[in-house]
Parts: C-alpha cells; structure tokens; sequence
C-alpha cells in the first residue's frame, strides 16, 4: 500500500520501507492474576510461575501474594496457564483480576 493518511490511520503504514504496508501481528491476550502462596515458599513459587513461560512477575508481598502477567496466544492458552498456575505446590489460589487482547502486539 503506498504512503498515505489511510494507510497510517490503519496502521498499514512501514516506516522502514514507505511503499510497503506493514505486517499485520498475530492478537495477544494479556492476562493479570494474582497468585497466593504460603510465605515461606513464595521465591519457589514465583520461579515455577516464569518456568511456564510467556509470564512475568510484576509485584509480591511478604504475605505470600505474587502480580503475574501471562501473554500468549489465545484465551484457550492463557486459561491452561492459569490452570497450570493454580496447580503448582504451594499455591493457594490463582485469580484472574484483568483480560485484555491486544491486536496490534505480539507476544514475548
């Protein structure tokens, strides 16, 4: 697609090379939970959760409570995830608090 204002305003536009429409990203789902766990095991815990990967741990407490951010592919893969998540040892619970699906991303 050749340079112009539509192009842009679709995000078709390569700046790299003008005369060239930009590739289109495969959509992300993008998912918050927050994991408890027993304090004691919490290190344990957080590193099985970036085991998994396509996670990542954005906060934790002294109380056992880890802020994970898993991005895959597809609702199906983020829900496995969550599973796997809720299933390790020492997690007490895992509970999805934010979804969102990014369809301009590309996941980690």
């Amino acid at each position: 697609m050749p340079s112009s204002r539509r192009a842009i305003i679709r995000g078709q536009w390569n700046p790299a090379f003008p005369g060239q429409a930009s590739r289109s990203l495969p959509p992300v789902e993008i998912v918050s939970v927050i994991v408890s766990t027993w304090p004691q095991h919490l290190n344990a815990v957080s590193k099985a959760v970036l085991a998994l990967g396509n996670t990542e741990v954005h906060g934790r407490d002294r109380k056992g409570k880890l802020i994970v951010v898993i991005e895959d592919s597809s609702q199906g893969a983020i829900g496995a995830k969550v599973n796997a998540i809720s299933g390790l040892q020492y997690v007490l619970s895992a509970v999805m608090v934010f979804q969102a699906r990014d369809d301009d991303g590309a996941a980690a």
